[in-house]
């Protein structure tokens, strides 16, 4: 499926320059950051935790489009442009912020290049990952979408035990069709698919990759059938 830009984003670290800059808030899982509307007169850097980017279809179905890591920074776009928050950001898990002014951004842009490349980067790998999640949508079909969705998982956030390979992500089947944006039965129906064929399992809600080869062989053969 050409080079892979994840949905989940987890950028390179970010020098100390974030951290002294910026004011320290800590939200609480599932609390909401920022809504559709909010004007938005700074940017945030996750110092430590799991922030999800939300949107909603008029019928209100969640699409989830990000996940953002610890070292990301989120709504640095909106800053620059001086648009209005469009989608909402919440917290997964327990988080510390780091709440960064329009002001200091600008000055650390222009008297910092660490931060100018950074910035640069975090914007460049959020177009491309939207690129590549619409030619998802556009070329592939739903089981190589979610083959591809468990394999980007294992490489983020997979935790290598004696047979499998953990996903240290509690996640439900409404949030992977949330992630993809496909029907929730389809969804069931290709996890049961890949479960029946031994390359995952889910155990106390924790997904496993059982055979993390034989999975990405899978993938492969699907994508050449297309």
């Amino acid at each position: 499926m050409g080079e892979n830009f994840p949905i989940i984003l987890k950028l390179q670290k970010a020098s100390r320059t974030f951290t002294e800059a910026g004011e320290k808030i800590y939200v609480k899982k599932n609390e909401v950051i920022i809504s559709p509307g909010e004007i938005i007169n700074g940017f945030y850097y996750i110092q430590k935790g799991r922030v999800l980017c939300v949107d909603y279809s008029p019928r209100g179905n969640e699409k989830i489009e990000f996940i953002l890591e610890t070292g990301s920074i989120f709504l640095e776009s909106n800053v620059l442009f001086d648009r209005p928050a469009s989608v909402y950001f919440k917290a997964i898990t327990d988080t510390q912020l780091v709440y960064i002014t329009r002001e200091k951004l600008l000055d650390m842009i222009t008297n910092n290049l660490d931060v100018s490349l950074f910035i640069m980067e975090s914007l460049t790998k959020k177009f491309y990952s939207s690129v590549a999640q619409l030619r998802e949508v556009l070329f592939y079909d739903v089981e190589c979408r979610v083959c591809n969705l468990f394999l980007a998982m294992a490489e983020k956030f997979g935790i290598e035990e004696e047979k499998a390979i953990k996903l240290d992500l509690k996640i439900s089947q409404q949030f992977i069709s949330n992630i993809l944006g496909i029907n929730r039965n389809t969804c069931i129906r290709m996890i049961n698919k890949l479960k029946k064929l031994n390359y995952i399992n889910q155990i106390h809600g924790y997904y496993y990759i059982v055979d993390f080869e034989g999975l990405k062989q899978y993938h492969a053969q699907k994508i050449v059938q297309l």
